[in-house]
């Protein structure tokens, strides 16, 4: 492929952001996690795992105040705030807007609802956000809804095949010539002025400016649902520790795959995206060494 590199240890080793041995506590990476509702209490806790375990100083979680109780009583490392009712809707934006203002990245989109009155929530969180914005899940389609690029935010999204699909309303065939895919990919990033992680056998991840990068750890075992969500808030980590967005992106998916890689020849495919989050450090480790 002519058009990026894949990524190799060295080359992640070398985009990690470094700590400063005298730093102190929220130094190093204050990460906010808006998501959940009724059905899904589960993903905005994995990214939180994701967040926690690649190295950010503290974790926020929004969520509903139907998620609250199991939310907060999962792990004490968490500082958890809650929104109200079952999903995000108008009325839960104002303290989250405020709340995300003393936070180095916003993660939004884990476990929400598809439903009209939260697509509407998501589009005035975002479009009145300053902080550095990963958007997941739900979050990816709202982006048709903006009216006006850029955003005042640096944007991460992180789709899968069928959410950029839908973000694009293009058809992604499985056997599709990887330089016109790139092309595509490249286009939708600096037109909307977005940083893209598509995930996929090889992930493709591209900047806002339309730089490419290729990264081929992972496996199949990484179909594990909430594998997603651990991804996003890696990047979101990465971000709040001063990464920038296209680096976090590229470190993200080098380390969550390679992390994949480690637990399936522990266990094969069967490993939990709690097993991906809590193997992260190890990972990290290493590619650092």
């Amino acid at each position: 492929m002519k058009t990026g590199n894949y990524l190799k240890r060295g080359h992640v080793k070398k985009m990690f952001p470094e700590r400063s041995a005298d730093s102190h506590k929220g130094q190093n990476g204050k990460v906010l996690i808006v998501g959940g509702s009724i059905d899904y209490y589960g993903a905005p806790l994995l990214s939180a795992l994701g967040a926690l375990y690649s190295g950010a100083d503290l974790v926020y979680l929004f969520v509903p105040e139907s998620n609250f109780d199991v939310t907060r009583s999962l792990y004490p490392d968490f500082i958890v705030k809650k929104f109200p009712g079952q999903y995000l809707t108008h009325s839960g934006i104002a303290e989250i807007l405020e709340f995300a203002d003393k936070c180095d990245s916003i993660l939004i989109g884990p476990g929400m609802h598809n439903r009209e009155v939260t697509v509407r929530a998501i589009l005035e969180l975002i479009e009145n956000l300053h902080t550095p914005t990963i958007l997941d899940s739900t979050a990816i389609e709202v982006l048709k809804l903006v009216k006006e690029v850029p955003l005042p935010q640096p944007i991460v999204v992180c789709p899968h095949k069928n959410e950029f699909e839908s973000l694009t309303n293009r058809e992604i065939k499985e056997n599709k010539d990887i330089d016109e895919l790139v092309k595509f990919i490249r286009t939708i990033a600096t037109e909307m002025k977005i940083n893209i992680l598509l995930k996929s056998p090889i992930d493709i991840i591209a900047s806002e400016d339309g730089e490419i990068a290729f990264n081929k750890t992972g496996n199949a075992g990484l179909t594990v649902g909430g594998s997603g969500d651990v991804l996003a808030g890696v990047i979101a980590s990465l971000i709040a520790q001063k990464a920038n967005p296209y680096d976090a992106a590229q470190i993200a998916a080098f380390i969550t795959g390679s992390t994949g890689d480690f637990l399936a020849k522990q266990k094969g495919n069967c490993f939990s995206a709690t097993d991906l989050a809590l193997e992260l450090p190890f990972t990290i480790k290493q590619t650092l060494q």
